[in-house]
């Protein structure tokens, strides 16, 4: 174990709420490993202290922090620069502090890429459908542009974002309707991968799924879910039932990490030694 000294410098994450999470066992692990003198801590904030946790910030200064719910779109206007990821997806879930200036970049999507990735998973070219269309399928939508042909989204809403990022990427964005089921089993039928992105499969929805039964995966289909509580929703048990590939939120928790953490400190995780802090292997 690292000493604490009067040079230990500070990270965290601000959320709420938030002492569920584990980034903290994530970013100590990789800072006790590679040798660098920096703690990482959870703060829980109520939302009408969340400016005078952005004044603490700068002030004590932590080095930089993580953004979870509900505070992803709400710290924009305290920030003084964003990455270009961050601009498209209108969020910021990583803040790097300089010397007080606020820099905020948006790593989920960046996670989902690498977990596939990680899966051997070709991304290349291909046609994406997304359950959803809430913040974690837009960050995935910018990141995944870079790679696939075309991306078909489901939601029960309509979304001007979807309009907006049309404008400013390459890759096609569709927006369909999710009662529009005769369309949603074609999509499948032609798509390399289905993502979820909505909370349904999580408590107390365990028992649901947007997709209504397994004839709508085909058998080259790969499947991700970006819950990772429970470990098998509903869409995975069909996509087991049916043999093919999939994975759950994990992956994408784990690299989205690792991809703050290279923002931080200019420095590659190191992978192997956080899944077994984290019994991810």
């Amino acid at each position: 174990m690292n000493t604490i000294t009067g040079y230990t410098g500070l990270y965290g994450i601000v959320a709420n709420p938030i002492k569920h999470s584990f980034s903290p066992m994530m970013h100590n692990t990789a800072f006790q490993y590679l040798g660098i003198d920096d703690v990482y801590l959870a703060f829980e904030v109520k939302k009408e202290d969340f400016s005078q946790f952005i004044t603490s910030a700068r002030i004590l200064p932590i080095k930089g922090f993580n953004v979870s719910m509900p505070y992803k779109v709400d710290i924009l206007p305290y920030l003084d620069e964003l990455t270009p990821e961050a601009k498209l997806c209108h969020a910021v879930n990583t803040v790097k502090n300089i010397n007080g200036k606020l820099i905020g970049h948006i790593s989920d999507g960046i996670g989902f890429v690498k977990a596939c990735q990680e899966k051997g998973w070709h991304l290349l070219q291909q046609k994406v459908v997304i359950l959803g269309a809430g913040g974690a399928c837009r960050a995935i939508v910018v990141a995944l542009a870079q790679y696939v042909s075309e991306i078909i989204i489901y939601n029960r809403s309509q979304k001007e974002w979807v309009q907006e990022l049309n404008q400013q990427l390459t890759c096609p964005i569709t927006l369909k309707s999710l009662s529009d089921l005769e369309s949603l089993k074609k999509d499948l039928q032609e798509s390399y991968l289905l993502i979820q992105t909505t909370n349904v499969g999580m408590a107390p929805d365990e028992d649901e799924c947007l997709i209504k039964d397994d004839t709508y995966l085909p058998e080259h289909l790969k499947v991700a879910d970006i819950i990772y509580h429970p470990q098998q929703t509903k869409l995975l048990k069909m996509a087991q039932k049916r043999g093919l590939d999939f994975m759950n939120g994990e992956g994408m928790i784990l690299y989205q990490g690792a991809e703050s953490f290279k923002f931080w400190t200019n420095q590659e995780m190191p992978i192997e030694q956080v899944k077994k802090s984290l019994k991810m292997e």
